[in-house]
């Protein structure tokens, strides 16, 4: 495991956080891949999965709006697969009003 996604209200209480999803080393190129077909600030910013990353409620909602418009998109299979669980990830954020942590592993 390389980065981990967790939901919590503040990033000064990590161990409030819940771990919704991870990406592994492997993905990087399916994220490479994402990136070539959308400019997201989202995928910039988790594509560095050795530096932490904190995604306020307004930034997890702009994150849902550049990566959802790639459900359409003619995609590989492991490029469908890491698109899925990044929507998962930031929906459950969305949902749930919290803020995203991205914590290097």
């Amino acid at each position: 495991m390389a980065y981990e996604f967790l939901v919590g209200t503040s990033r000064k209480n990590l161990d409030a956080f819940r771990c919704v999803g991870t990406l592994d080393f492997d993905e990087l190129k399916e994220i490479s891949r994402l990136l070539k077909k959308a400019d997201s600030t989202f995928l910039h910013r988790v594509s560095n999965i050795f530096d932490d990353q904190t995604f306020s409620i307004a930034e997890v909602k702009v994150g849902l709006e550049e990566l959802l418009p790639l459900l359409e998109y003619d995609l590989l299979v492991e490029e469908r697969r890491l698109l899925h669980k990044l929507l998962a990830v930031l929906a459950y954020a969305d949902w749930k009003q919290l803020i995203l942590f991205g914590a290097a592993d």
